[in-house]
C-alpha cells in the first residue's frame, strides 16, 4: 500500500473515532531535558513495517542512531497505532527523544465539510497539547479536481490554522509529487501557497517528492520566503527513484546555506526506500549531521 492510500485509509473514520472520548482529560506530558544530540527527527512512517510489532525497541534503535525527535503518522484524532499520543510521548522520552507532531487529516471535501471534521481537529489539538508536541500536519490533499476545489481546500486549511493557533499548535501541509502538476493553467502547489494565510498555515516541504514532481526547491524557497518552516529530508534521483539523503538530486548544500536565515524550525527525515530501512535511516542522519544547522541548540 503506498503512502497516499495508507493516509486515506487511516483517516477515513477519523471524525467519528473521537466522539466517544469527548470530554476526557489527559494530563500533559512534560518535555524532557535537551538531549544534546542534534535537531534531526524521523517520520515514523519510515519504519512502518517494524514499528507496530515493537514500539519500544524501534524507538530505542532510532535514539541510538542519534535521532532526537519523532513525528507520528496516520493519527485518527484519538490514537496512533492503538496508543494515545501521550503514551508515545512518554515512550519517546524514556529513550531521550521527543514527539514533534503528527501527520493527520480528515477527508475535508471542499463542497461539504461536516461538523464532525471540525470536532476532529479540536480533539487533535487537545491530544497534541497533552502530548507536548507542537505541530499538526495535513498529510496530503484530500480533494482537488479543479482549481476552485483546491482554493476551497485552502480556505479550510486557514480555518484549521485558526483553530490550531488558538490552541497553541501550528498547522501545516505536507506535499507529495502530484502537487506540482498543472491545474487549469496553474501549478496546484502554488494555488495552495497563494490561498493560505502565512500566519495560519505553514508548509512542510518534502524534498524528495518535490524533485520527483518536477518542482524547483530553491526557487520555491525564494518565491515564498518563510512559508516552509518544516522540511521533510528525503531524496530522489531522477531516473532511479527514492534514495538516502545526499544520494539524489535534492540540493542540500544550497538548502542548508539558507536554513538559519530562512527560519527553518523542524527537520524530519522520511525514508521511503526498500531494503534495510534502519541502515538507510542511519545513513540519513550521518549525512545531515554534517550541516551546522542540525547541531543541538
Amino acid at each position: 500500500m503506498n503512502r497516499r492510500n495508507f493516509i486515506r485509509r487511516s483517516v477515513a473514520t477519523a471524525a467519528t473515532a473521537c466522539y466517544g472520548l469527548k470530554g476526557m482529560a489527559w494530563p500533559a506530558v512534560a518535555a524532557p531535558e535537551a538531549t544534546g544530540k542534534n535537531r534531526i527527527g524521523l517520520q515514523l512512517y519510515s519504519i512502518r513495517e517494524t514499528l507496530p510489532n515493537d514500539h519500544e525497541g524501534c524507538l530505542k534503535k532510532l535514539a541510538d542512531m542519534g535521532y532526537s525527535y519523532a513525528e507520528a503518522y496516520g493519527f485518527n484524532g484519538s490514537v496512533f497505532l492503538n496508543k494515545r499520543l501521550t503514551e508515545w510521548s512518554r515512550m519517546l522520552n524514556d529513550v531521550g527523544m521527543q514527539l514533534s507532531g503528527t501527520h493527520c487529516g480528515t477527508g475535508l471535501l471542499p463542497a461539504d465539510v461536516t461538523a464532525g471534521e471540525w470536532d476532529y481537529w479540536r480533539k487533535s489539538i487537545d491530544e497534541m497539547n497533552a502530548a507536548g508536541g507542537k505541530r499538526l500536519i495535513q498529510a496530503s490533499l484530500p480533494a482537488g479536481k479543479t482549481a476552485d476545489e483546491v482554493k476551497r481546500s485552502a480556505e479550510q486549511f486557514n480555518r484549521i490554522g485558526e483553530l490550531c493557533r488558538a490552541g497553541g499548535i501550528k498547522f501545516g501541509y505536507h506535499n507529495h509529487h502530484s502537487e506540482f502538476r498543472l491545474m487549469d493553467g496553474e501549478v496546484l502547489y502554488d494555488l495552495l501557497l497563494l490561498n493560505t494565510d502565512r500566519n495560519l498555515v505553514f508548509f512542510q516541504m518534502d524534498m524528495g517528492h518535490t524533485v520527483n514532481g518536477g518542482g524547483d526547491i530553491l526557487a520555491y524557497m525564494k518565491k515564498y520566503p518563510g512559508r516552509f518552516l518544516a522540511w521533510h529530508a528525503s531524496d530522489f534521483k531522477k531516473g532511479q527513484g527514492y534514495t538516502e539523503t545526499g544520494q539524489g538530486d535534492v540540493p542540500y548544500d544550497a538548502l542548508f546555506e539558507l536554513a538559519a536565515s530562512y527560519g527553518l524550525e523542524d527537520l524530519t527525515v522520511e525514508q521511503e526506500t526498500g531494503g534495510d530501512i534502519y541502515a538507510s535511516c542511519r545513513k540519513d542522519i550521518e549525512f545531515l549531521s554534517k550541516y551546522p544547522w542540525t547541531k543541538a541548540q
